[in-house]
């Protein structure tokens, strides 16, 4: 039985701290530097590939670090107190979900792409490579299916791997919230089966608004 001084009492504390600093809209706060509300243009979505199409890519990339920040340190803080890789994965899966389901934005927010790579760069390093690899086969047959592939397909890499079983629990866990937030899609997007598996395969969806003339909308992660 776990002693008053086992690392698993601060763990309740760690998660209500990785979901806080997870739940922080840097790319917002980003774009409110220049009087710019993300939600108002572009895709409306909350995320550095949204801040790099309204403000360039030097914005983007500030964003993405410091969204993939938000994933790493929690999983780090974790590791150095003694948790082991399920309580740490956890940890920074509670800080995608904060960056997907942001306190402070009132509901949905990013896509959580970069906070996931923290979180993999501090779990299990060499996992990056998949993912890396996919993102770059975005350029070719688009980043929506690219990122299904590459973050979809992990937890079924993890364990061809050989990766410790509570890993690949964790793995499963974050893919299933990168496509669950896919699925969801912006507030203007189109409701019904058909355009949430076009979501989870492609990240595209017709917008709502314009269904009458058929206009599609990205959505960025």
């Amino acid at each position: 039985m776990p002693g008053i001084t086992s690392p698993i009492v601060y763990w309740p504390l760690l998660l209500a701290g990785a979901y806080l600093l997870g739940s922080v809209p840097f790319a917002q706060v980003l774009a409110r530097i220049r009087q710019v509300d993300l939600r108002e243009v572009g895709t409306g979505n909350i995320g550095a590939g949204n801040l790099t199409r309204v403000m360039g890519l030097a914005w983007g990339v500030l964003a993405a670090i410091l969204d993939g920040l938000k994933g790493l340190l929690p999983v780090l803080l974790a590791r150095q107190a003694g948790l082991g890789l399920g309580a740490a994965g956890i940890a920074g899966v509670t800080a995608v979900i904060g960056h997907n389901w942001s306190i402070w934005m009132r509901g949905r927010s990013g896509r959580g792409l970069a906070t996931s790579a923290g979180l993999l760069l501090a779990l299990d390093p060499a996992m990056i490579v998949w993912t890396a690899g996919w993102s770059v086969a975005g350029w070719r047959i688009g980043g929506g299916l690219a990122g299904f592939l590459g973050w979809g397909l992990l937890p079924i890499v993890a364990v061809a791997l050989g990766r410790p079983p509570t890993e690949s629990l964790v793995l499963l866990l974050l893919s299933a919230i990168l496509i669950g937030r896919r699925i969801q899609g912006n507030e203007a997007d189109a409701a019904g089966m058909a355009p949430s598996f076009r979501r989870a395969l492609y990240d595209r969806d017709v917008v709502a608004d314009d269904l009458g003339e058929g206009a599609e909308g990205p959505l960025i992660p």
